[in-house]
């Protein structure tokens, strides 16, 4: 029977890398490793411009990795050629990171890019749900362990660094490979659903042009990306819908896919439903979340209501207060439109009234013709 994961400091032997030679030994130790959790710290210096102007600038300040056994802190300011790290980081080896994207670009800067890449904060907010992805809430609630963050805070630029700060930034790899086993542990599915080559995958091949465009845009703007097209949702929804059901298809990182649909919904494409309601079962509370936000705006009640009353009693409070909130918006709608719209009988009734005044005024207005020669004459 295999033991169950923890994290315990003493399984890693530890190493401080300052020079080309450690590092490539070290790189050379990790090459066969499944994966690697991957940690960085970074510091701010100013750029000065001519004409008075300045630019803050992230600067790689450590760089630290995690294998199985073997646990390494690599001092870019010591260690200024990073190449060593160049075939593990875009190997087949996992690159294990935690709220990466900021990382994730920082390597590629530095000329290492990571690929074959998995986010454990994305993992831990589709199972645990917002405020439960951070490393002190999966540490906490995995290990139960208590972490002080404030040296988060510190001026990693400053040397020579102290060894409560290496302790520190050593543990951030250790654990986040160490959360990344515990997830394959308990959620293997979730966790597979979240690995992929790049943080940030392209669109699949034929992804129409507008909504290419929408996918860069911040919320709220995929409008504008339509209407640049000449795309009016409130005429072209059969396009519109079409183009987001292939893409959502094709599809399958709940990154990529909550972005989809919150594109529909934005859009009121009510011609995505169909490919959105199986959405409701996802493994990732955040597209759970954003699937009960798109039923309750778009979907009729006869087929919202029974996957948002599902989601009312999702395990994630935050969906379950999207999916009621969804729910009542849903029915008033349908309330409203029932108002506006009138029903055959009621129509009938009121066009027999019109015909029946209509009627009454025309005799009205022969009877004063009528009458007028006589009134005329006397």
């Amino acid at each position: 029977m295999t033991a169950p994961v923890t994290y315990d400091a003493q399984r890693w032997r530890r190493a401080h890398v300052q020079d080309e030679a450690a590092l490539a030994q070290v790189a050379e130790e990790m090459a066969g490793a499944t994966a690697i959790g991957v940690d960085l710290e970074m510091g701010q210096r100013v750029e000065r411009r001519p004409g008075g102007q300045q630019e803050w600038l992230h600067v790689l300040a450590l760089v630290q990795i995690a294998s199985n056994d073997l646990s390494v802190i690599v001092d870019p300011l010591r260690c200024t050629d990073l190449s060593a790290l160049a075939p593990l980081m875009t190997g087949k080896t996992r690159k294990v990171f935690l709220g990466g994207g900021q990382d994730v670009a920082l390597l590629e800067k530095a000329g290492i890019p990571a690929r074959n890449i998995v986010d454990v904060g994305e993992i831990g907010l589709a199972i645990f749900g917002r405020r439960e992805d951070g490393m002190a809430a999966l540490s906490r609630r995995m290990f139960g362990i208590s972490l002080d963050k404030t040296l988060r805070r510190t001026d990693w630029l400053v040397r020579p660094l102290n060894p409560t700060l290496l302790t520190y930034a050593y543990r951030d790899a250790e654990l986040t490979l160490t959360i990344y086993q515990w997830f394959r542990e308990h959620f293997p599915d979730v966790v597979e659903a979240h690995e992929r080559v790049l943080l940030d995958p392209p669109l699949p091949p034929g992804t129409a042009e507008w909504l290419a465009a929408a996918f860069t845009r911040t919320s709220g703007e995929a409008y504008v990306a339509a209407m640049e097209r000449d795309l009016d949702p409130r005429t072209h929804g059969d396009q519109l819908g079409s183009d987001l059901r292939q893409t959502l298809q094709q599809v399958s990182a709940p990154r990529m896919v909550n972005k989809l649909v919150r594109i529909a919904t934005d859009l009121g494409v009510e011609q995505a439903v169909p490919d959105i309601l199986p959405l409701a079962n996802s493994p990732s509370s955040l597209v759970r979340a954003s699937v009960a936000r798109a039923i309750g705006r778009l979907a009729d009640p006869e087929v919202g209501a029974e996957p948002l009353e599902k989601l009312k009693e999702d395990p994630i409070e935050e969906v379950r207060k999207v999916a009621a909130t969804a729910l009542k918006e849903m029915r008033k709608r349908a309330a409203e439109e029932e108002e506006s719209t009138p029903d055959e009988e009621e129509t009938a009734e009121e066009g027999a009234s019109l015909n029946s005044e209509a009627r009454l005024a025309l005799q009205h207005l022969l009877e004063q013709m009528q009458d007028e020669p006589t009134q005329g004459a006397s």
